[in-house]
């Protein structure tokens, strides 16, 4: 569908940080980002103290745990090395979920909707949106989840079983609509602080997650999924919208945070054939910057 451009340095540096904790900006104590950075196999000094070259430094906050050690292998980076004249490598990307067209639909006239203490229908809500796959996804909405990544893949839990809905399967194809109207939320039943992402718990208001779904037939696209956190906002007159937040995408179990992603809308609606070499280069189609 598209194409991610991914950059590794070889000698990261080994930092002591316990293992399952995660990024938190800013910290406690000491500085974040080192005096330097490096880019294309080359070191440039950081043109501004404490700044995240690629987004706002409150983003950090989304990236999650750092990479754990599993039962029984250590997760590492999985591509090799690129040569020095050739730094950035091609990654593909299956799935997207347009943050754009993600909305709430609202429920009143449901003959099956709760009332409340007044005898007033309860107003409900189900989430709907637009995404685009070049495999087959299973799609499932978590509402307060919190995040942990297991075997490279995000897994999120909710305190509630009737916060999680039911995960639905979608074939390839671009502008898909998902709706479930079986899924609702009851904002009646929410805290105000449950609205927004609770950074301090680890909590996010809603998640989003596309998994690719092709079983152990296609390997190549195992270890892929998008991710989209999201907010809720409530107005003057007691209605909701929801406000999406970060996206991730997971590719090859190696989780980047989006920061954009351009041109995949305008793809050919029709849906897409494989091509005759599935790891050609697609960024003519798709630009994505990430980090």
């Amino acid at each position: 569908m598209g194409s991610l451009l991914s950059r590794r340095i070889a000698g990261v540096e080994d930092i002591d940080i316990q293992a399952n904790s995660a990024y938190r900006y800013p910290p406690k104590s000491g500085n974040y980002f080192a005096s330097h950075f490096f880019m294309g196999g080359e070191k440039f000094d950081t043109p501004h103290p404490e700044g995240y070259l690629f987004g706002e430094n409150m983003d950090l906050n989304f990236l999650g745990n750092r990479p754990v050690q599993a039962s029984s292998y250590i997760l590492s980076f999985p591509y090799i090395t690129p040569a020095p004249h050739e730094p950035v490598k091609t990654l593909r990307s299956l799935v997207n979920i347009r943050k754009d067209s993600l909305r709430l639909v609202r429920y009143k006239d449901d003959v099956d909707s709760p009332t409340e203490e007044n005898g007033k229908q309860k107003v409900l809500y189900s989430l709907e949106f637009t995404f685009d796959a070049d495999a087959r996804v299973a799609i499932t909405i978590y509402c307060q989840a919190t995040e942990e990544f297991v075997g490279g893949m995000a897994v999120y839990s909710t305190k509630n079983p009737s916060l999680q809905s039911e995960t639905v399967h979608y074939k390839r194809g671009v502008s898909q609509q998902f709706s479930l109207p079986s899924f609702k939320i009851d904002f009646s039943e929410w805290k105000d602080d449950e609205l927004n992402f609770d950074l301090d718990r680890g909590v996010f208001p809603v998640v989003i997650r596309a998994v690719v779904d092709e079983g152990d037939v296609v390997v190549e696209v195992t270890g892929h999924a998008h991710v989209l956190l999201a907010a809720f906002e409530k107005h003057v007159d007691g209605s909701f919208s929801v406000k999406p937040l970060k996206q991730k995408q997971i590719v090859d179990r190696v989780s980047y945070l989006l920061q954009e992603i351009y041109g995949i809308e305008n793809k050919n609606n029709q849906e897409t054939k494989p091509s005759d070499d599935e790891n050609s280069d697609n960024s003519n189609e798709c630009v994505v910057c990430l980090s």
